[in-house]
């Protein structure tokens, strides 16, 4: 290998303008290069899953002796996982700076996979390296997973469903955002309030996000 190519920056570099997007079909030249060698692997991987949609990549990294689809197509999981199948998702999960979820997302997988997925051993957010992260789904049932995802490293925060105040689930989600998130400095979401006391509740909320820069109040995409 020259000796240019050594540096895990340039190979960043390089290995991002190969990558084409989200759809892992058009990322065929990536897999090929994480396999090329062990210089290549890592950073090859790094950009592979640096931006993921959906829980669909992670479950797939586990043996069909633990996962696999039902007859409704949704993603289960046979039994529990134990510790060295939770580090192969580690092993990925780490590398994931960008997090899409959107309603199509969370129909394919069942209550067995949400629930393991809250049960993972760690005390560490799911995603510990996450930056951006897209929530396109209103439905309460799944916040306990979403707040699984919250951590101190997310940036920018999307919230792709209104938050229509005084919603006990909702409230609840909100107030512990500028904990669970105190770095957050873009948000985008859409706070509806119909009194008062819940109009105070949206402020309160806002003014927690301690870094926040940049609010964006209309229509998110769900894309």
């Amino acid at each position: 290998m020259h000796v240019c190519l050594l540096p895990t920056e340039i190979l960043l570099h390089i290995f991002t303008i190969v990558d084409k997007g989200y759809s892992w079909r058009s990322r065929v030249p990536l897999v090929a290069l994480a396999r090329t060698c062990r210089n290549f692997k890592e950073p090859a991987l790094d950009i592979l899953w640096k931006s993921i949609i959906g829980f669909k990549p992670l479950i797939s990294c586990l043996p069909e002796s633990v996962s696999n689809a039902d007859t409704q197509r949704k993603f289960t999981f046979k039994s529990p996982i134990l510790n060295g199948k939770w580090r192969a998702i580690d092993r990925y999960a780490r590398r994931i700076c960008s997090f899409l979820v959107n309603s199509t997302v969370l129909d394919r997988i069942d209550n067995q996979v949400v629930q393991v997925l809250m049960s993972a051993p760690s005390p560490a957010p799911l995603l510990p390296n996450l930056h951006s992260l897209r929530w396109c789904d209103g439905r309460e049932h799944f916040f306990p997973l979403l707040r699984t995802l919250l951590g101190t490293t997310i940036t920018s925060l999307q919230l792709g469903f209104t938050l229509t105040f005084p919603s006990f689930a909702q409230s609840a989600l909100s107030a512990s955002l500028g904990g669970r998130c105190p770095s957050i400095r873009e948000f985008v979401g859409i706070c509806v309030g119909d009194s008062a006391e819940s109009s105070d509740a949206i402020c309160e909320t806002l003014c927690s996000l301690r870094e926040l820069s940049r609010l964006h109040t209309g229509a998110p995409s769900t894309v």
